[in-house]
């Protein structure tokens, strides 16, 4: 039997921010799998991605992201060297950028992955806004723009905060077409969302 090619797995991880601990929680997430952290508001679902990501500190237990084991404190690896692409709940589009400029910042440097930004910028029905600023975008089109930067981003693991709360049903639509397609090529998604649509997997993280 084939064993599992783990894009993350977490063991008994605890995250505090301020008052609030989140965890332990243990987990694992496959290459090719999706699943959706659900629960009431403060329960944990941000904290526990943006722990992942290294953007908040982890207290205890373990990290591996793609087999490799993350260490804690100030020899933690940075955000950008963790192998994974990141689309926060908060807006994080550059302002001074086109949308077009910061993907290829953000694509490896090979002409195969800037080829991709124009293909997938077309399945989410932006390819004619890639060359404009953020502020020009509507809320919907900057949404969606920002899942293209994470996506375009090298590395198997997805991390998505509340990726469809701006979108019309045919943008979430097109959204969930595109992960399901990025998983079937070797990627993992693990995302925070308060409405799951009911063919996908979740996992509920309890209240503080």
């Amino acid at each position: 039997m084939k064993q599992r090619e783990l894009a993350l797995d977490l063991g008994q991880l605890v995250v505090t921010r301020g008052i609030a601990v989140i965890g332990p929680v243990t987990l694992q997430l496959a290459v090719g799998e999706q699943l959706a952290l659900t629960g009431p508001n403060g329960a944990g679902k941000s904290s526990l991605l943006l722990a992942i990501a290294g953007l908040l500190p982890i207290q205890s237990g373990t990290l591996s992201i793609a087999g490799q084991p993350i260490t804690r404190g100030p020899a933690a690896p940075e955000s950008w060297q963790r192998g994974l692409g990141w689309m926060g709940q908060e807006r994080g589009l550059w302002p001074h950028l086109s949308i077009e400029a910061q993907c290829r910042l953000a694509a490896a440097k090979d002409r195969a992955s800037r080829q991709r930004i124009g293909a997938i910028a077309e399945q989410l029905a932006i390819s004619d806004r890639i060359t404009r600023f953020p502020a020009q975008l509507s809320g919907g089109e900057a949404q969606r723009a920002e899942l293209l930067r994470a996506v375009i981003t090298p590395g198997r693991l997805l991390l998505l905060d509340e990726p469809f709360s701006a979108q019309n049903q045919e943008g979430r639509q097109r959204m969930e077409t595109l992960l399901d397609q990025l998983c079937s090529e070797g990627r993992a998604v693990l995302m925070a969302s308060h409405e799951v649509s009911q063919n996908r997997a979740s996992c509920s993280i309890g209240s503080p």
